[in-house]
């Protein structure tokens, strides 16, 4: 898909060319960098259901990226990735948990999203984090 179209699909809130076109606008890669632009996108692709927009939408929500810094909205958005089976959103939330940004810090929390993450394929990376998290 030319550059062309990619905008006009994204336009037409097409989940998938709002994802790429997200993607190409945080990075700067085949567009000017314009994070406010790619939260819009991630939103409406969010709105569709993709699950990678979720996560990366959470990702501008906990570090303040083209938006306002919501931690709690990023949590939300992370639960929202897991629960459509995005593993490394599972993961990052483990670590909010862990953490205790934007929600309260639970360990038994943490350790629940570190294994449905191992379950969903992030396996090494969920180990090491329930090791570290039962040394604390």
């Amino acid at each position: 898909m030319n550059n062309d179209e990619l905008h006009k699909h994204a336009a037409q809130g097409e989940a998938t060319a709002c994802l790429r076109l997200a993607k190409r606008l945080l990075r700067g890669r085949g567009e000017a960098r314009n994070y406010e632009q790619a939260v819009f996108y991630l939103d409406t692709a969010a709105r569709a259901g993709s699950a990678d927009a979720l996560y990366q939408l959470a990702k501008c929500y906990l570090k303040g990226v083209g938006c306002m810094k919501d931690p709690g909205g990023g949590v939300s958005c992370l639960e929202q990735a897991a629960a459509l089976g995005h593993a490394t959103a599972a993961l990052k939330l483990g670590a909010c948990f862990e953490s205790g940004i934007g929600a309260p810090a639970s360990s038994e929390l943490a350790a629940y999203w570190y294994r449905k993450a191992a379950a969903l394929g992030a396996t090494e990376a969920a180990l090491n984090a329930l090791t570290r998290l039962s040394r604390a």
